[in-house]
């Protein structure tokens, strides 16, 4: 279950979060959905690349009883950074960067002991 604070409701609040530069993990937007506001959200979602789901407006009513005005996003918990700002940003504090990379991690028990341990180790990114 997400917690309250990351998630958003409503189609001007989405938009300015987007905006914004907040990280949207998914979006749902309930079927047949048409606003002159809602038309400018669509294109920022197909600018963005943000996920979306076309859902029922029950399944928007289960997730809140807040008025969603048709549209529930997900924000993401992570910021993900690109890997040159945080190498710089590692030369800057006079660090050697140290920067771990995955392929092919499908096991959840094996990410998170490599998670764990890359934090113990002080990986400066994962």
């Amino acid at each position: 279950m997400k917690s309250e604070n990351s998630i958003i409701y409503g189609i001007r609040p989405l938009i300015e979060a987007i905006k914004s530069g907040k990280e949207v993990d998914k979006i749902l937007i309930q079927i047949n959905l048409r606003s002159d506001t809602f038309y400018e959200l669509n294109e920022l979602i197909h600018k963005n690349d943000i996920p979306f789901q076309h859902v029922p407006v029950e399944k928007l009513n289960q997730i809140t009883t807040k008025n969603h005005q048709g549209v529930i996003a997900y924000l993401s918990p992570l910021s993900y950074q690109p890997i040159e700002n945080i190498i710089a940003s590692c030369f800057e504090q006079g660090k050697n960067p140290l920067v771990l990379i995955l392929d092919r991690i499908t096991d959840v028990r094996n990410f998170g002991a490599i998670a764990r341990t890359a934090e113990c180790a002080g990986v400066d990114a994962k």
